[in-house]
């Protein structure tokens, strides 16, 4: 009467492979499709509009688990020693310039558009530039040190707690 016992299957490698292959080709073509409509979506409707919540929710959703279970299988901390024993700079300092790349890109990017919004001269335009753009570095780098940071540190604990 073992009607709900599962047997264990035997299972080719090769077979395994290609399946995984699959399903990954299956997850860029629907991100691709998720891409198209979101930007379709903006052409017709506006970037005002509220119609991207599914879009968005899909392509941030599908990363961020993708980002999970890579931690919590300890495969993102296997990928990331990999790369350090064949990389002149190892990733952790890969992930402090990189996330100090974006706060300036932000940054730069919020000054410039101060300035060109909100200034009457040249010289006002400066000044705001400067000032949004220090402001900016300001909050946006502590935080996202922290979370990019936290993510890298959070692999490594449980990377090592799997080893």
């Amino acid at each position: 009467m073992n009607l709900f016992k599962r047997t264990k299957k035997i299972t080719d490698e090769r077979v395994e492979n290609v399946r995984n292959k699959i399903y990954k080709e299956m997850y860029y073509v629907i991100l691709a499709i998720c891409l198209v409509s979101a930007l379709f979506k903006l052409y017709k409707y506006g970037a005002g509009s509220g119609e991207l919540y599914l879009e968005f929710a899909i392509l941030v959703g599908g990363g961020l688990y993708y980002l999970a279970r890579s931690i919590f299988l300890g495969v993102l901390w296997d990928e990331v020693e990999m790369h350090d024993r064949t990389s002149k700079t190892p990733m952790s300092k890969k992930t402090v310039l990189g996330t100090v790349a974006l706060a300036l890109i932000i940054a730069i990017f919020m000054g410039v558009n101060s300035a060109v919004s909100y200034a009457d001269g040249s010289s006002q335009g400066v000044w705001y530039f400067v000032l949004v753009s220090f402001v900016s570095v300001m909050i946006y780098l502590p935080i996202l040190l922290l979370f990019f940071g936290g993510i890298y540190l959070l692999a490594k604990k449980i990377g090592m707690k799997n080893t």
